[in-house]
């Protein structure tokens, strides 16, 4: 698939001239071409390490995918490359934050045969792409096309092609991908209100199985609100996959970003069939009613509760982060007989841009990567408890900036000890474009700038244009497309 969006040769122009200007000097970041929210937990692996390398995709100009890799041996990048454009972006970037979607984050993972995978694109499509039999009315999407995309050759980004084998109105995709070989894709079948589902692979992801619901969007009894759901799926322990998710209650007019409780239920990939915490059957998909009888973990009131992640531990325990209120990490675990209490992870008055992912160590030691803001300055690091959740400790951080924010996505798949995590600058004040960075054990993973510097050509038609952003928190009231979380 070949960029179609603008020339690719100043890209290379631009680097030629800078490689003459700084020699061989190294920058912390690997590009500084991410586009708007260029990645997130919620869309995820968005990297992965095969065979000695760290595979990585994000949203960059034009919102569309771009992918990178990194040769741990070599200690060389490749990329970032166009895999695939999306159908939602604007020519020329936008500088207004309200004017990207960024709910078409791509998603990446390396099937058993080393061919890299990306789904990106979507936000409950569009009457042109058919019905949409599990979710928003025909009409009415938010845009977009799901897209499946896979490389020509294993293990190499430079060519890649489209496989029409899932459904075109998905948004925030996820892979689960198990021992076995079968590959899971849970995404929300339209916007909010819509099912969450999930399509089968058992052949690397050639073909995909018709979408199967999980959670049930539909009118609570004798209101005008509407059932909808924010779900995080991966990986269990065995064969299974777990779920966390909390509810939306949606109603149009009067839309609110009204987010509540937390939920837990895992599929037993075997033969489809899922179950609670206490081993009790769930039929899904599952609505608001049954999940409040046999999955809800926390209840939260009137509290905003929004998505995080969930990780197993060896006995087969589920570990849970999730955001409270403000954007506040709070962690809580099943013991095997109860849910402990959410526990703030960062317990110093910090209570907003917390966000991350967690390692489980055992049913007691657990490592959670978070970013989090502190008096202005933005970090990204380790926190750790040895005693359940009960006290965490903060490890030195690994990265750190002032101002603008950062975003950050779910841990890289298969990282741990490489690159563990990639994260992105937040605002700037003269454009939307933004600096990527991998995460390892010591900090960012350099890179000679004259590779990683891309967008001086827009930067420098931005500049010539006097034009300016509008501040990133600003975007158009009651449009899905600006929401806290993505």
């Amino acid at each position: 698939m070949k960029n179609n969006r603008y020339g690719a040769g100043w890209a290379f122009l631009w680097a030629a001239l800078l490689t003459t200007l700084v020699g061989a000097e190294e920058v912390g970041y690997f590009a500084d071409n991410g586009f708007g929210k260029p990645l997130a937990t919620l869309h995820h692996p968005s990297g992965e390490y095969y065979q000695g390398s760290t595979y990585l995709a994000y949203q960059g100009p034009h919102e569309d995918a771009y992918v990178c890799a990194y040769n741990h041996l070599t200690k060389k990048w490749t990329g970032p490359l166009l895999a695939g454009v999306s159908p939602m972006g604007k020519t020329p970037d936008p500088t207004d934050n309200g004017e990207v979607d960024n709910h078409g984050k791509p998603a990446m993972m390396v099937d058993g045969q080393g061919y890299l995978h990306v789904v990106f694109g979507g936000h409950g499509g569009n009457a042109l792409l058919g019905t949409n039999l599990l979710g928003t009315p025909a009409g009415i999407g938010r845009g977009g096309k799901l897209i499946h995309l896979v490389s020509e050759r294993p293990e190499d980004i430079t060519a890649w092609r489209v496989l029409d084998n899932i459904s075109p109105f998905g948004t925030y995709p996820q892979f689960v991908q198990m021992e076995g070989g079968a590959i899971y894709l849970f995404y929300r079948h339209g916007t909010h209100q819509s099912d969450w589902v999930y399509q089968k692979s058992g052949d690397q992801g050639r073909t995909f199985a018709a979408p199967v619901a999980v959670l049930k969007h539909q009118k609570s009894a004798g209101s005008e609100v509407h059932d909808a759901w924010y779900a995080w799926f991966g990986k269990g322990l065995g064969d299974t996959v777990t779920a966390t998710y909390m509810y939306h209650p949606c109603a149009y007019p009067g839309h609110s970003k009204a987010r509540q409780n937390v939920y837990y239920m895992k599929m037993n990939a075997a033969d489809g069939s899922w179950e609670n915490v206490l081993g009790e059957s769930c039929e899904v998909p599952i609505t608001k009613e049954a999940a409040d009888r046999k999955t809800r973990l926390f209840d939260s009131g009137a509290d905003r509760c929004n998505h995080g992640t969930c990780r197993m531990d060896g006995e087969g325990h589920p570990h849970v982060l999730f955001r409270y209120k403000g954007g506040q990490v709070r962690y809580t675990r099943w013991t095997g007989r109860a849910w402990t209490d959410p526990v703030a992870v960062i317990s110093d008055g910090e209570e907003k841009g917390q966000d991350g992912d967690l390692v489980v160590e055992s049913p007691t030691r657990v490592r959670a990567m978070l970013m989090r803001t502190k008096g202005g300055q933005h970090e990204v690091g380790w926190w750790s408890t040895v005693d359940g959740g009960q006290h965490w400790e903060q490890e030195a951080p690994l990265f750190s900036r002032p101002g603008g924010g950062l975003d950050i996505g779910a841990l890289i798949e298969q990282g741990s000890g490489r690159g563990l995590v990639v994260v992105s600058e937040g605002r700037v004040p003269e454009h939307l474009y933004r600096k990527m960075y991998l995460l390892g054990e010591k900090g960012p993973v350099g890179r000679e700038a004259a590779e990683a510097s891309l967008i001086q050509p827009q930067l420098e038609r931005l500049r010539r244009e006097g034009a300016r952003a509008v501040p990133a928190a600003k975007g158009k009231a009651g449009k899905e497309g600006v929401e806290e979380d993505d």
